[in-house]
């Protein structure tokens, strides 16, 4: 998995890209920076039925870790679904893990309409990466 920072603030999570880091490392080094940002996966939040128990606790301790950063610095998730609807099982994992993690989890068609949502999320200010 790779961040993609090419559009700060908004980052994209990209699930079928490598990096020479751990997403965590990387999203470590997101928060370092102490500013807003919005993620954009195309990574559905329930999506995690091939995780193992033990990737799983690793997961959520790391979230445990970092959740006060994260409630501080994201201002929100948007799922790109490619414009399919998205099933109540999912909305209603969304809304759980938005409470969760501190922030909206959103939903768009495609990368432009997320990332729309994402500076909307931000305050629509192009200058809020400067904050």
């Amino acid at each position: 998995m790779l961040l993609d920072r090419s559009r700060l603030p908004v980052v994209f999570i990209r699930t079928n890209a490598d990096a020479e880091t751990s997403i965590n490392d990387q999203i470590e080094a997101l928060l370092e920076e102490r500013r807003p940002f919005v993620l954009v996966t195309d990574h559905a939040p329930d999506d995690h039925d091939e995780e193992t128990q033990e990737e799983r606790k690793e997961r959520a301790l790391f979230f445990k870790k970092i959740k006060d950063r994260m409630r501080a610095y994201c201002r929100g998730m948007i799922v790109i679904d490619g414009g399919r609807p998205t099933s109540a099982a999912i909305k209603i994992a969304a809304v759980t893990a938005g409470k969760a993690f501190g922030f909206a989890i959103l939903f768009a068609a495609d990368e432009a309409e997320a990332e729309r949502k994402g500076r909307n999320l931000l305050g629509s200010r192009d200058d809020a990466w400067l904050l």
